[in-house]
């Protein structure tokens, strides 16, 4: 037991083995700013068959305070050709967050050969970071400070009351559309003469002396609904052609010939009549009128029965 001990501890106090390494470095560029990214060149000579590996291959360096320099990315190693021994490139892209000297905080270059593990340090290894201030700090003058940032709630009342007016005014003009589309359409002749009888009278012509034209308008009303209901009726024939072209009607528009003869006389001939005549000449007219569309409608119903059957 004790020649065991004895021999650990010779093993313990041994000296590590001692192989011969040539190493280069080169930091690109060699004055750099806080933050500023910088890259530093190992280049390792090693005997022929050695294992060179260089920090950060499997594991990053360890950092010793938040400012110290950093590895970023991983370094790129090149194998060199050489028969008397054995040569590897690494170049690390790196970033220094201090000003002043400061080291490259690279681990240990591991170094096996026969046997042996040897270790080439580069905690020694610095890189210069130079301060982007003036030479007296105090003489920087820094910015006032800006004002806080006030955060206003938008209103939606002016844009809801303007998106309400535009959606009215769309609404208007759509029914000012329908309100021009069916004023424009054309009426019923019937509708239509009932409207035209109407204002005749409503101008009272007969009460302001005029009994003459109250009878030519009425009449003209009765030629016009006879003409758009009457196919053999057009509103260019003379009395005589009217009458002529409306058998059809003859039976339930009794006095037709009478009434259109004395509406001429008025027209052409400037027949006087009395106002009791000329209201007359306006009834009757109005009366053919609703004779002739209560018998059209009688057999348009016929007919529609006829089909149907």
């Amino acid at each position: 037991m004790i020649a065991i001990a004895l021999f650990l501890v010779q093993q313990a106090v041994a000296p590590a083995p001692r192989i011969p390494v040539q190493l280069g470095v080169r930091t690109i560029p060699d004055t750099v700013t806080v933050g500023e990214r910088f890259v530093v060149v190992l280049r390792v000579r090693a005997p022929a068959g050695a294992s060179i590996q260089f920090p950060g291959e499997t594991d990053s360096a360890g950092e010793v305070s938040p400012t110290a320099t950093q590895i970023i990315g991983k370094p790129v190693v090149q194998i060199g050709a050489d028969l008397t021994g054995t040569i590897r490139t690494a170049a690390y892209r790196l970033a220094a967050w201090d000003t002043g000297v400061q080291p490259l905080s690279l681990g240990n270059i591991v170094v096996r050969v026969s046997g042996q593990t040897g270790y080439v340090s580069l905690g020694d290894r610095t890189v210069f970071v130079r301060s982007v201030l003036p030479a007296d700090s105090a003489l920087r003058i820094p910015r006032p400070p800006r004002a806080p940032i006030t955060l206003v709630p938008f209103n939606w009342l002016p844009w809801l009351i303007l998106l309400a007016v535009l959606l009215l005014a769309a609404i208007a003009w759509w029914l000012w559309r329908i309100y021009r589309r069916r004023r424009g359409a054309p009426l019923d002749p019937y509708a239509e003469a009932e409207r035209e009888f109407g204002r005749v009278e409503a101008m009272r012509l007969v009460d302001a002396g005029e009994g003459e034209r109250h009878a030519a308008l009425m009449a003209d009303v009765m030629r016009k609904y006879l003409a758009a209901r009457i196919p053999e009726i057009a509103l260019s024939q003379t009395s005589s052609e009217l009458i002529a072209a409306s058998a059809s009607i003859h039976t339930v528009a009794s006095g037709l010939g009478e009434l259109l003869w004395h509406a001429d006389l008025v027209k052409f001939a400037r027949n006087r009549i009395t106002p009791a005549d000329a209201l007359e000449i306006g009834r009757r007219a109005r009366a053919i009128v609703q004779a002739v569309e209560a018998d059209s409608l009688r057999k348009e119903k016929d007919a529609t029965r006829k089909r149907a059957a």
